[in-house]
């Protein structure tokens, strides 16, 4: 169809892609040093895992990402925040494969493996800016964000609150995939979704950044 742009849709259930899971515990493709909370100190509980996928999810010259958040039920961590440190975004290169550091005493969330299935959207209209949208661009909008996958990789940011892109190295970031809360029970707020994004200057020391919007 005119004016859709091809992209990858995060298929619960998928086998296609080995190492795309969410929940569990992170199945690492080189040394991952598990996360601690940098406003509470406490460690955090892993989400979601994205291996680099030829012609579909680029992650050069890493092998995958590993996102995890604080859900630490005696603080109120920004864990939303991109540059809060209450959540992060572990970058790996191939190597031997090991996790250090403690880990969190909670239960894991449910795993669930993932895969890519070719999907479409308007990228035009899901890249509008809503403050000086039309009301017919808006109506577009809503449209648009029904008709795209929930969960993706590539294409554009489907914002459940408005664009908020995070910026890094003085410039806004590219945006890499999205994971909506459900089915898999993710603390994204109200059936919310998560968002991962990279940095667009080679050799920045956090090359990814992940944030979160809820309904």
């Amino acid at each position: 169809m005119a004016g859709l742009s091809p992209l990858w849709a995060l298929v619960p259930g998928g086998a296609d892609v080995p190492l795309a899971k969410v929940g569990g515990a992170p199945e690492p493709e080189g040394a991952v040093r598990w996360p601690a909370c940098a406003m509470c100190g406490a460690p955090m509980r892993f989400l979601f895992q994205l291996p680099h996928v030829p012609g579909r999810l680029d992650l050069t010259p890493y092998a995958a990402v590993y996102v995890f958040q604080c859900e630490n039920p005696d603080t109120a961590c920004e864990r939303w925040d991109p540059h809060s440190g209450a959540n992060t975004v572990v970058a790996l290169e191939p190597g031997t494969a090991s996790v250090k550091e403690t880990r969190p005493t909670g239960l894991p969330y449910a795993e669930w493996t993932l895969g890519l299935a070719p999907a479409e959207e308007d990228t035009e209209a899901l890249s509008v800016d809503v403050n000086e949208a039309t009301d017919e661009q808006l109506v577009a909008l809503d449209r648009a964000l029904e008709d795209a996958p929930e969960s993706k990789v590539g294409g554009v940011a489907g914002w459940v609150n408005g664009d908020a892109t995070p910026e890094c190295c003085g410039e806004p970031m590219r945006f890499v995939a999205q994971l909506a809360a459900m089915p898999f029970g993710l603390a994204f707020g109200d059936n919310g979704r998560g968002y991962v994004f990279r940095c667009r200057r080679d050799g920045c020391g956090t090359p990814f950044r992940f944030t979160w919007q809820g309904a």
